[in-house]
């Protein structure tokens, strides 16, 4: 004879676990974290930390509150949901590190696996700095190498608009670093203006002096690579605003980088004597394509009174932006000079919807084939920060003649796991001019 099992709502262990840590029913343990009181239960702690088992089974355990001053109370309180539930809900890279931290203290080994994933799959340009400022102690080591292989890929803006954010330490990882993208010249005029918001954030004057002083008693001075600049070079950072070399060096180096000069003792001992430039890093750019819905009406290029498009683009993560992919011309039906090939332009302008900035313009001129794909390149890559809209227009110039481009409603969306897009259209007779753009992460 079988028995019928009933669900009667908490039937799930991880609830009815859950239910005792929000209860409190049956508690037998206390701890004062950072002042607040939270309760919890020996044996379901001690199962699962070694450090909980000692604290409460072993020779030394006692019936005393726990006091903790080191881990938050929301963080701390993390901690214990996993423990009780096996689930875990983090907002941010600062909350996973701190949880990190708690993982770590208590030898929660798979929740410590669960923070590291978290900080791997979410860290991104906005927050690569973040990561490689936190200190030793609570980092993971191959974290650490994916965020100064996403910092090297970008360096070049990282270290013009973010620099001020960078830590001491973060700045000797970075230096140490054999691949970059940015010249050793912008390297170095970016590190000299860096050690003026050194000086500014430890509330130390930041004269020539001090400032130079952060360069050599951090070792700065010795991981840039002076013997790798041009005489150009050179001139541009004796003449730069943030200049830390004395005329001596600066004397001595050029000698050095002529060929003409003896390294002396005190060139040796102030710079790196590589002369093998830093290599650049090749950026892996990845297509986001739109998926087609549904045919629509041509687009109609009317000289007078339709001759732009719209399309408004938003991503999750900040991201860069190398082409876009749009539709050639719908072939003539009469083609008198039978041929496959004409002249297209059009002008495309990129506008950040906030700041009301236009971010670029590029003028598109070129041969290119009927009914067929278009890729506009950008002369540089454009930044689109977190969370803001984009207007892409193009615009044809005044033509004698109408034209048409067969177009298609696209998806308004594209999620590959790792970012997210939204498009909007904004054509007069529907479809998605644009088809695609090549961005890097």
């Amino acid at each position: 004879m079988g028995y019928k099992v009933i669900e009667l709502g908490r039937n799930n262990l991880y609830d009815r676990v859950n239910k005792l840590l929000v209860s409190c029913e049956w508690s037998d343990c206390s701890f004062s974290v950072c002042g607040k009181k939270l309760k919890a239960h020996k044996l379901i702690l001690g199962v699962s930390s070694p450090v909980f088992e000692a604290m409460f089974y072993g020779p030394l355990s006692t019936n005393d509150d726990i006091i903790i001053t080191d881990i938050e109370p929301s963080i701390f309180q993390l901690l214990l949901n996993y423990i009780y539930t096996d689930k875990l809900d983090i907002d941010s890279i600062e909350e996973a590190y701190d949880v990190l931290y708690a993982s770590r203290k208590y030898m929660l080994e798979n929740l410590t696996d669960i923070c590291i994933s978290y900080i791997q799959s979410n860290m991104d340009i906005d927050n690569v700095i973040t990561v490689l400022n936190y200190p030793e102690y609570i980092q993971d080591n191959q974290l650490v190498l994916s965020a100064l292989k996403l910092f090297c890929q970008h360096a070049d803006y990282l270290l013009k608009e973010n620099k001020k954010y960078i830590s001491l330490t973060c700045m000797q990882k970075i230096l140490n670093c054999n691949e970059m993208n940015i010249s050793e010249k912008d390297l170095i005029q970016e590190v000299f203006e860096w050690t003026k918001h050194y000086c500014d954030q430890n509330n130390v004057e930041s004269d020539f002096q001090n400032r130079r002083d952060v360069l050599i008693k951090c070792g700065l001075l010795k991981k840039l690579r002076l013997f790798t600049l041009s005489m150009a070079d050179i001139e541009e950072i004796k003449g730069c605003q943030y200049n830390l070399l004395i005329h001596d060096e600066i004397d001595d180096l050029k000698q050095v980088v002529r060929g003409s000069g003896i390294m002396t003792n005190k060139v040796i001992s102030t710079f790196d004597t590589k002369i093998i430039p830093r290599n650049a890093l090749k950026l892996h750019w990845c297509l986001c394509h739109r998926a087609p819905i549904r045919s629509e009406s041509p687009i109609v290029v009317d000289p007078v009174y339709n001759s732009t498009v719209h399309t408004r683009v938003r991503a999750n993560k900040s991201t860069f932006i190398n082409s876009l992919n749009v539709q050639s011309r719908m072939a003539p039906v009469c083609n008198q000079f039978n041929t496959n090939v004409y002249f297209e332009q059009f002008t495309i302008s990129v506008t950040c919807e906030l700041s009301k900035k236009i971010i670029s313009t590029f003028n598109f001129k070129r041969n290119i084939e009927y009914d067929s794909n278009i890729e506009v390149k950008f002369i540089k890559p454009l930044l689109f920060k977190k969370n803001l809209w984009y207007n892409i227009s193009i615009k044809w110039p005044q033509l004698n003649r109408y034209s048409l481009y067969a177009v298609e409603s696209r998806d308004s969306g594209y999620n590959n796991g790792k970012i997210k897009f939204e498009f909007e259209d904004l054509t007069k007779n529907g479809g998605s001019f644009l088809r695609a753009v090549k961005f890097c992460i």
